[in-house]
């Protein structure tokens, strides 16, 4: 699992030395309290995970096809719900980020919703990633976030420069969107949990 981890750290803060290079502290300074502020959805997300995959797992082991296909019908009614919420932000977020931390903080609409859309996709990733534990794919797990981290530094050595602050809010949205399609992916592909139809 140890290239799970360094997958994670990319994700989760390798990126601010790669933009600070690129843009300067004083420049990224409000990107990195929107960041700050939307860790708070990892916290509620792995709270969430902590208490689902003990009765998910419960569930699994029962191999009735019928829970099955509910488990991901309710998995898919997680997703739209945190989407929807997701649209807050890019309509609202800004007034957020300023009742938060004042006004020297100023920033835009869509740079606080791929932030906190990005999250988003971290909580729907964490949701689905379980399949692949109860499988015992600790491999492929590594993989997928390993390669998510790498496209992650790619992208926002790219998009930063080019987009400034905008460029790095989108592609950690982008990153943690592949990491969860990527995980989709391979559990449509590996995972003998049928989807509902």
């Amino acid at each position: 699992m140890v290239p799970h981890s360094i997958g994670l750290f990319i994700l989760a803060g390798a990126d601010k030395f790669i933009i600070s290079g690129i843009l300067g502290l004083t420049t990224i300074s409000s990107y990195l309290v929107v960041f700050q502020i939307s860790t708070v959805f990892i916290f509620v997300f792995d709270a969430i995970n902590k208490s689902y995959y003990p009765w998910l797992f419960e569930k699994l082991n029962e191999n009735n096809k019928s829970i099955k296909n509910k488990l991901w019908v309710l998995t898919y009614i997680y997703f739209v719900l945190l989407l929807a919420v997701s649209i807050f932000f890019f309509f609202h977020g800004s007034a957020l980020i300023t009742f938060i931390a004042g006004e020297n903080y100023m920033i835009s609409n869509n740079i606080v919703g791929f932030i906190f859309l990005g999250q988003i996709f971290g909580g729907m990733y964490l949701m689905i990633n379980n399949y692949l534990f109860y499988e015992k794919r600790t491999l492929l797990i590594s993989t997928i976030t390993l390669s998510s981290g790498i496209i992650h530094l790619l992208l926002i050595s790219l998009f930063s420069y080019y987009w400034g602050v905008t460029g790095a809010a989108l592609s950690f949205c982008l990153s943690k969107c592949i990491q969860f399609l990527l995980t989709w992916f391979n559990i449509y592909k590996t995972v003998t949990i049928p989807f509902p139809h």
